[in-house]
């Protein structure tokens, strides 16, 4: 899903270099290490205190499609980065060149707007503008339950803020015209 709030990333060319953190990846990795009871009931194989095959459970948390969504947020909270990861098919990345966070699809295949507008949700509390007349209307899509229900929720009370906006804005926009108008008229 691309639109004005995605930028097009070449993973393939960036996971090595230095221009990403894997910040979702890494803290994934720590948190199993950490805490292997939490990666067995995200159905995870542990033995004797370990995850099995961590490495591999690991690029699950890395970015698999081309495209990177900005988050405003400075610096996004390590737990929330972990819920993210754990609830959502995205994980955060952080761009050194441009000092910013952004969200990255781990995965694909079909419409994921729904993920997308609950990573935003979860991280920074609120959908972008751009973002919320393109997420699926469509019940539990990809985004489930009470989840599925709350991000509607957000969506709406969202839109609502912003047609409120906009009528101010169309007003003010209607006032400049009827002056200019006026004098205009009154210059004749």
């Amino acid at each position: 899903m691309t639109s004005a709030y995605s930028m097009s990333v070449d993973w393939s060319d960036e996971v090595s270099g230095d221009k990403w953190e894997m910040t979702g990846a890494n803290l994934m990795r720590e948190f199993y290490e950490e805490n292997p009871k939490e990666a067995k009931k995200d159905g995870h194989d542990v033995e004797r205190g370990k995850v099995k095959y961590i490495d591999e459970v690991i690029d699950n948390f890395y970015p698999m499609m081309n495209y990177a969504y900005p988050l405003e947020t400075s610096k996004p909270d390590d737990d929330k980065i972990i819920e993210l990861c754990r609830e959502t098919c995205l994980t955060v990345v952080y761009n050194n060149d441009d000092d910013t966070y952004y969200l990255a699809l781990c995965g694909g295949g079909m419409d994921l707007s729904q993920s997308i507008a609950r990573a935003y949700q979860l991280i920074e509390k609120w959908i972008p503008v751009s973002l919320l007349a393109e997420v699926c209307t469509q019940p539990e899509l990809s985004v489930h339950g009470q989840d599925w229900l709350d991000m509607a929720n957000l969506i709406r009370e969202q839109i609502q803020i912003e047609i409120g906006r906009l009528q101010q804005t169309d007003k003010t926009w209607e006032r400049s015209i009827s002056e200019y108008k006026s004098k205009k008229l009154a210059t004749k």
